[in-house]
C-alpha cells in the first residue's frame, strides 16, 4: 500500500477542488472572453489546416546545408542517357553540314584515356546519326560513356585506374570511317572553310534536384565553340560531381542517396593544328578533354517531418493566444466588481446603489475588497466563535461541534450501508 501511495503521488492528472461561485458557475466568464476565444481558436485551427496542406503539397522549403570536399574516387557511366551531344550551327540551310556521313569534312572522334594512356579510338558519327530539328545539321551524341576520377591511382597499385575521354574534331581519315562513309572533296573541304562562321554548338545534360517533386531532373546547358581551318582549339571539360543526401520522411528517417553531375566549366587554350599529330597523326581542329573534377560537393536536403510542422503552429498559435492575458485581466476586474457589489449590499444593505453609488466607489470599495483576503476570512469565522463561546458559553461550542462530528460519521455510515445495498440487489438480480 504505501508503494501505491507514491504512484498516486506521480498523477499528472490531478485536479484541485474550485470553489462555485454560484450553483451553477465556479468561473468568472464574459461574453467579450468567449468571443475573443472562438476567434483565436477559429484562426489557429484554419493556420493548422493551411500549414498541413502546404505541407503536402511540397511548398514547404526543405532545410538544405552544403560542403565541398574531395573526393577520392567517383565512377560515373551514362549507358542510357548523353552526357552531351553536339551539331554544326547551320544557320543556312545552304550552308554545308560538316557531320553529313556520305561527305564527311570533319570527323568528331572520341579517344579513351585510361591512367594517361589513349586505349581505344571511337568514331562518334554513325549512319544512323539523325539530324536535329534546332539547326537542320545533324545531332552527333556518344553513348556507353564512362568517367572514372581516382586521386590513388597513380600512387597505389590495384586501384582503378583513372579513365577520360578526348573529344576531337580532326579532318576526316578513312582509317576511322564506317562502311558506307565517305570524306568529302577537297573542294568542299574548302568550301565548308569559306563559309561566315564555323560554330560548334554543345548541349551538355547536366542534372538538378527539385526540392518541389523530390526528382533529380536534366538540364541542358549550350556552349558554342568556334573552330578555325589554321589553328586548335584545346581544353577541358571539367564536370561537377554532387553527392546528394535527402531526407523525406513523414516522422521518422527515410534517406535517398544520389550522386550525378550538377554542372560543368570550361578552360579553353589555343594551340597549332599539330598539337596532336604525334599521337594521331592528324591535324585537329578542336580537342577537349572530359574530366570528374575531384572536389565534391555535399548536400543534404531535410524536408519537415510532422514534429515541426506542429511546432510552427504551436508557436503561431502561442503568439496568438497571449491576447487571453487582457481576457484574463477583464475577467478578474469583472470578478471583483461582482464579489465587492455583493459584499456591499450584505454589509451594507440600506445604501442604495443609485443614489449613494460614488459614495460606495470611494468609501466602500476598500473596505469590501479586504473582506476577499483570506486572513480576514479567517478573521470573521473567530469572530462569530467568540460571540457563540460568549452567548452560549464554551460547552454549547464543544458540544456543536461534537455533534457536527457525530452527524459526519452518520452520513458516511447511511452511504456506505447504501453502497452494500446496491451491491447485494445486484448480485441477486437474475435476468
Amino acid at each position: 500500500m504505501k508503494y501505491l501511495k507514491y504512484i498516486k503521488k506521480a498523477d499528472l492528472f490531478g485536479v484541485n477542488y474550485k470553489p462555485k461561485l454560484t450553483i451553477d458557475d465556479n468561473e468568472q466568464q464574459s461574453l467579450i472572453g468567449g468571443c475573443v476565444t472562438i476567434a483565436l481558436y477559429s484562426i489557429c485551427f484554419a493556420y493548422f489546416l493551411y500549414v498541413v496542406v502546404q505541407w503536402q503539397i511540397g511548398r514547404i522549403l526543405p532545410g538544405t546545408s552544403s560542403i565541398s570536399k574531395v573526393q577520392d574516387y567517383q565512377e560515373f557511366t551514362f549507358n542510357h542517357t548523353d552526357l552531351f551531344e553536339f551539331s554544326y550551327w547551320r544557320y543556312n540551310n545552304d550552308l554545308l553540314d560538316p557531320f553529313d556521313p556520305q561527305n564527311i569534312i570533319i570527323l568528331p572522334l572520341a579517344i579513351v584515356f585510361v591512367n594517361g594512356s589513349p586505349v581505344k579510338t571511337i568514331n562518334l558519327l554513325t549512319n544512323q546519326t539523325q539530324i536535329s530539328g534546332v539547326y537542320n545539321a545533324r545531332l552527333i551524341k556518344m553513348e556507353q560513356l564512362k568517367l572514372v576520377q581516382n586521386v590513388n591511382a597513380q600512387i597505389k597499385q590495384n586501384e582503378t585506374p583513372i579513365q577520360e575521354v578526348l573529344l576531337i574534331l580532326v579532318q576526316c581519315d578513312e582509317q576511322y570511317l564506317y562502311a558506307g562513309q565517305q570524306c568529302s572533296s577537297q573542294s568542299d573541304f574548302e568550301k565548308f572553310w569559306e563559309q561566315a562562321v564555323q560554330y560548334i554548338s554543345f548541349w551538355v545534360n547536366l542534372n538538378q534536384f527539385n526540392i518541389y517533386t523530390k526528382s533529380i531532373e536534366v538540364v541542358k546547358k549550350q556552349i558554342y565553340i568556334a573552330i578555325e581551318k589554321t589553328q586548335n582549339i584545346n581544353g577541358q571539360f571539367i564536370f561537377k560531381p554532387v553527392q546528394l543526401t535527402s531526407d523525406d520522411g513523414f516522422i521518422f528517417e527515410e534517406i535517398n542517396q544520389s550522386n550525378f553531375l550538377s554542372d560543368v566549366s570550361i578552360l579553353t587554350i589555343t594551340t597549332s593544328l599539330n598539337f596532336f599529330k604525334k599521337i594521331l597523326g592528324l591535324q585537329t581542329y578542336f580537342s577537349i578533354f572530359l574530366r570528374v573534377d575531384p572536389i565534391v560537393q555535399e548536400v543534404q536536403v531535410t524536408y519537415p517531418k510532422l514534429g515541426q510542422i506542429l511546432a510552427e503552429v504551436g508557436s503561431i498559435s502561442s503568439t496568438l493566444l497571449m491576447i487571453r492575458y487582457l481576457i484574463f485581466k477583464i475577467n478578474e476586474k469583472l470578478l471583483e466588481k461582482r464579489l465587492i457589489k455583493r459584499i456591499v449590499k450584505i454589509y451594507y444593505p440600506n445604501i442604495g446603489i443609485k443614489r449613494d453609488r460614488y459614495l460606495i466607489q470611494k468609501n466602500f470599495q476598500d473596505k469590501a475588497k479586504s473582506k476577499l483576503i483570506i486572513t480576514n476570512i479567517i478573521k470573521e469565522i473567530n469572530k462569530i466563535q467568540r460571540f457563540i463561546e460568549y452567548r452560549y458559553g464554551l460547552s454549547a461550542l464543544t458540544q456543536s461541534q461534537l455533534d457536527f462530528r457525530q452527524m459526519n460519521g452518520k452520513i458516511k455510515s447511511l452511504i456506505y450501508k447504501q453502497d452494500e445495498f446496491s451491491v447485494h440487489n445486484l448480485r441477486s438480480y437474475t435476468p
